[in-house]
């Protein structure tokens, strides 16, 4: 199984990835690429937070089961907001790699850089528990996203 730092230490990985990648010439060809990097960002994060309580899952469902706010009686629950911005990155993800949305099964999703945007704010949320919740520190992660307004209050990412 593996630790809580080696899954924050591939977290970290993907987020120097996800930065490097955004200032690129021609990065908005790879939108796709952006908002899955955030989600296993964000896989990584959740699967640190899982380790402290002794779990390792290998499906999505029992993840989000275990992370789920409104079961009780599981100890690596996390609040709603959390969990919300986990299942909506989750989402967004599976859009962009298999072109299609939960949200309208007969649209073929695409990813577009208002997608990238809305992943890097579900995925600050998730950071900023991560970094409450177990005391884990990240860099600030400079991103260029048009969509992205520079007075949004993001924790960890900084627009380029």
């Amino acid at each position: 199984m593996a630790s809580f730092q080696d899954h924050i230490h591939q977290a970290k990985r993907n987020l120097q990835f996800l930065s490097e990648v955004t200032e690129q010439p021609k990065s908005q060809v790879f939108y796709d690429w952006q908002v899955t990097c955030c989600f296993y960002v964000a896989v990584h994060l959740v699967n640190a937070h899982l380790s402290v309580h002794g779990i390792q899952y290998r499906s999505h469902v029992d993840v989000s089961d275990a992370l789920n706010p409104e079961k009780r009686l599981s100890v690596s629950r996390v609040p709603e907001n959390v969990y919300l911005a986990y299942t909506k990155l989750r989402n967004l993800s599976r859009r962009s790699r298999y072109l299609y949305s939960e949200d309208n099964p007969d649209q073929v999703g695409h990813a577009f850089e208002k997608h990238v945007a809305k992943a890097i704010r579900h995925l600050d949320t998730i950071l900023k528990f991560v970094r409450t919740t177990h005391s884990a520190t990240f860099d600030a992660c400079f991103i260029k996203c048009d969509y992205i307004q520079t007075q949004e209050e993001l924790a960890f990412f900084k627009k380029l």
